[in-house]
């Protein structure tokens, strides 16, 4: 298999700086605690957008060269069609290299800590998270007003206004996220990822993955081909709309995981709705 196509897969190690709620959700967190603000990552860090991507597609995956079956490019402008190889995942070894997913089936528990920027007006934000899928979110607004949401096995909870981002936003990050990474979860048999071929975006050159998520929802997730890294992805709702662009960037390596400390939400025309700046992370692995 190409070099390229294993680095096939980031992970999403937590599609999360999606706002969080301030009762932690249960989770088995009985082992080792660390608290880590972390240092910008140059490997994970967007590379400037000059035009300049970070790898290029290999001539001998292009559909041209080719007689298999190809990855869907679609219609978006930069998109790219390669040949499919179905069993790209299993020779993915970026982010086996890294130790990142092996050490994320360790943890049970990770809470973010940071500020929610709208506009000219900024709200204290955290963000917890929990194996298996759970996550909740609060931002705390003037006074003791506060908007909070939360995903659990009971279901989606949402109380209060949110700020920047309207309910549905906020309901569909909800249904979006997944504690595990892509790899993950195709390791435990749940093939619910489709390649779509590569993406041309500012700087980077990216795979293009959908995944079929609940409440009918459906991710478009951007992967940078270089360090597998989920640079963007986009949710689109059942009727096939989009709902929402989320970019997270500024990654860094916190305790054996990819952490996002960034975040960008832009609407479907593409106006900045929301940014979240995380300033501490706290990782809570399982006992041992």
């Amino acid at each position: 298999m190409s070099t390229p196509l294993r680095f096939l897969l980031a992970g999403f190690v937590l599609l999360v700086l999606v706002p969080v709620a301030s009762s932690s959700p249960n989770a088995p967190a009985t082992g080792t605690e660390a608290v880590a603000t972390g240092n910008p990552d140059s490997a994970g860090g967007h590379p400037p957008a000059d035009g300049v991507y970070a790898s290029e597609v290999p001539k001998g995956d292009m559909t041209e060269n080719r007689d298999e079956p190809t990855l869907t490019a679609e219609d978006d402008e930069g998109s790219i069609a390669v040949a499919q190889e179905l069993d790209f995942v299993l020779g993915n070894s970026l982010r086996k290299r890294g130790g990142y997913d092996d050490t994320l089936k360790t943890v049970a528990r990770v809470d973010y800590y940071g500020t929610r920027y709208v506009g000219c007006e900024q709200y204290s934000l955290e963000i917890r998270t929990a194996r298996p899928d759970r996550i909740a979110t609060l931002v705390k607004t003037a006074g003791s007003s506060k908007f909070e949401s939360r995903k659990s096995s009971t279901g989606i909870v949402t109380r209060g206004k949110p700020q920047g981002l309207a309910i549905e936003q906020e309901r569909a990050l909800l249904e979006a996220f997944d504690f595990d990474t892509p790899i993950v979860d195709l390791e435990k048999k749940h093939p619910v990822i489709k390649p779509l071929g590569m993406q041309k975006l500012p700087g980077t050159l990216t795979w293009k993955l959908g995944v079929d998520r609940p409440g009918g929802y459906r991710q478009i997730l951007y992967v940078d081909s270089h360090n597998g890294d989920v640079v963007k992805f986009t949710i689109i709702n059942a009727l096939g709309g989009p709902v929402l662009h989320v970019a997270p960037h500024d990654y860094r390596s916190i305790e054996g995981i990819r952490v996002p400390f960034a975040t960008d939400y832009r609407s479907p025309d593409g106006t900045l709705l929301a940014s979240d700046r995380i300033e501490r992370v706290v990782v809570k692995r399982t006992r041992s």
